[in-house]
């Protein structure tokens, strides 16, 4: 559990509980809090350390706790915890993570059917009563619905359309599963906005394979705020961008990617900067256009006529897969709150919806663009985390009844038990009739 403690000291000790009660895992697991803080919290870390000490865990799990005191950032942690793990899978979670309870035991049994090196996992919002109607010009209404959404037409469709052009999945941060040895080959960049999107591209120059599991589903907190949305996605965007611009040589010299995922590599990574330009003289050049000028052959010619309605089929295709791949998931959330996220899918994921999310992002490319080329980016900004639903030391004395806040986690595991018969009951993955076998205990970091 890569965390810094300051900022997520109100959620850690909630987090830890979830981990450790609710999620199921094929085999032994234990849990690993690498922290880092500028400056002493006694109070939390006795806490912590507290909880390192207890030995009634459920299923033997063991909880160890260690605070790296040279570290300044996320990628410190985590390769402070790689060098502690000496189990054969290890598993990720950001700080804010609540992974559903059979989600592990669907990555591991992906990890081992295909044979992959890693295999990462879907992210929802989970504090969705949170910013529903805001009034100030910092709190955006239904935010985090309007995120929820978004999060779910990006992973249950548009990183489906990405892995056709890669040929693979790539690594998102957190909810994904590695084989330990691949991932402890590289390290962190400890000086990239976007350290997971540095280790992805480098696993992905070195040949490893990457899979996509929507199905397993991790909840993580909204931004609390418009303006903190802003600077965490502002990072995201340094982050591609700085990478991308790092890495883009490598996509094209000699190594041991196939043509198929170099050219993935390229339209991903370089392509999406020229994408965005003819949106914008699509969008918001050519249809004001069209408003003067009707899409008609008689005033374009049938070329432009035939090219523009197949831009229309192109987006509405989209928006109708995103709202029916919505209702048939009506049921994993219930019917009041799937049909409210079917909604809100409807209409983030309508043209109305792209529109406004492209004028975002196109503002904060111009944003990212500015600060790279001025050098005015600064360090890595921590994303600020709503307070917590009750105290963490009634949370711990009570047995952290109220599970609805999160930490970063990253867990590594094995296990010489049979996949879904020792911790798992009724899940999807056992009803593969596989049997899989892991090598050691679980770790969670």
């Amino acid at each position: 559990i890569p965390c810094y403690l300051p900022n997520e000291q109100d959620i850690i000790e909630e987090t830890i509980d979830w981990i450790m009660h609710e999620v199921e895992s094929p085999g032994k697991l234990d849990v690993l809090v690498v922290y880092n803080t500028p400056h002493d919290l006694p109070q939390v870390e006795a806490r912590l350390q507290e909880l390192a000490a207890r030995e009634d865990w459920p299923g033997q799990r063991r909880l160890r706790v260690v605070r790296v005191t040279e570290s300044k950032s996320k990628a410190a942690n985590l390769n402070a915890a790689l060098r502690l793990v000496e189990d054969a899978y290890v598993v990720i979670y950001d700080a804010d993570h609540h992974p559903d309870p059979q989600s592990l035991l669907l990555l591991f049994e992906k990890l081992v059917r295909l044979n992959q090196d890693c295999v990462q996992g879907s992210y929802y919002m989970r504090n969705l009563s949170d910013n529903q109607f805001g009034c100030s010009p910092c709190v955006f209404p239904c935010l985090a619905r309007i995120i929820d959404a978004e999060f779910f037409t990006d992973w249950f469709l548009m990183k489906l359309v990405s892995r056709v052009f890669l040929g693979s999945g790539y690594f998102s941060g957190s909810n994904a599963l590695w084989k330990t040895d691949v991932l402890a080959s590289r390290d962190f960049s400890v000086t990239a906005q976007t350290e997971d999107v540095d280790m992805a591209i480098q696993q992905l120059l070195d040949g490893r394979k990457i899979e996509f599991c929507s199905d397993s589903r991790s909840g993580e907190l909204a931004p609390m705020s418009g303006a903190a949305m802003w600077k965490q996605r502002l990072r995201w965007t340094i982050g591609w961008d700085e990478t991308s611009l790092k890495h883009s040589g490598a996509f094209t010299d000699s190594g041991r990617l196939s043509c198929r995922a170099r050219f993935g590599l390229v339209w991903t990574f370089l392509v999406r900067w020229v994408m965005t330009l003819l949106t914008v003289g699509t969008v918001y050049v050519g249809f004001p256009v069209t408003l003067r000028w009707s899409l008609t052959d008689a005033h374009w010619g049938k070329l432009i006529y035939y090219a523009g309605c197949t831009c229309f089929v192109a987006g509405t295709v989209p928006w109708a897969c995103a709202v029916l791949e919505a209702v048939l998931r009506i049921p994993d959330r219930g019917c009041r709150q799937g049909t409210i996220q079917a909604f809100f899918v409807f209409l983030v994921a309508s043209p109305f919806g792209f529109a406004a999310f492209f004028v975002l992002n196109f503002c904060l490319q111009i944003a990212s663009c500015f600060k790279l080329c001025t050098g005015s980016v600064k360090g890595w900004e921590v994303t600020a985390r709503g307070p917590a639903k009750a105290p963490a030391c009634e949370a711990a004395s009570a047995g952290a009844s109220d599970r609805s806040t999160s930490f970063e986690a990253s867990a590594s595991f094995g296990a010489s038990t049979s996949f879904g018969a020792s911790e798992s009951s009724g899940s999807d993955t056992a009803s593969t009739g596989s049997t899989l076998h892991a090598g050691s205990a679980v770790h969670a970091v």
